[in-house]
């Protein structure tokens, strides 16, 4: 049987391959666990996280290992980012720098990040500490960009 989780993933992994216009290589992040960090390009961290929830809003839960593990990525690669899969209704991409800034694990070891949208608009995040100030278009386009101005 195919993990859940394998479908969602695959989703992120496909749009990369597809929009970007020469090879790249995609590699698992060694982890205990559930696979759920990449390297991409051997230059770039990439952590997925997916909500089967068919309608809005998207809670998305980490745990102490999983933002030990972005920070362990930021220390291996200079650009890290978060790609949280909102069922079928799109991706939405972070930074870490923007992950961080709306991330609070506070006293139960566990933090959230909540991604909602309203019909023909753009993606809402937020987190037990923030707001992000700007709303975040669908799309992988922020990895892609970033992969293109690191060569």
């Amino acid at each position: 049987m195919i993990a859940e989780y394998k479908f969602y993933h695959g989703v992120v992994l496909a749009e990369l391959v597809n929009l970007m216009d020469r090879a790249v290589s995609i590699n698992e992040l060694h982890e205990e666990g559930r696979l759920s960090s990449y390297v991409i390009d051997d230059k770039l961290g990439l952590q997925i996280k997916h909500s089967a929830n068919r309608l809005t809003p998207w809670q998305f839960t980490f745990t102490k290992q999983n933002l030990l593990q972005l920070l362990t990525m930021q220390t291996h690669h200079k650009l890290v980012f978060l790609a949280l899969v909102c069922h079928d209704d799109g991706i939405v991409t972070l930074s870490l720098e923007e992950a961080i800034s709306i991330l609070s694990p506070g006293e139960s070891q566990q933090a959230w990040i909540r991604v909602e949208r309203r019909r023909n608009e753009w993606y809402a995040v937020s987190g037990g500490a923030a707001e992000l100030p700007n709303k975040k278009p669908q799309g992988v386009q922020p990895i892609i960009q970033a992969l293109y101005e690191s060569r």
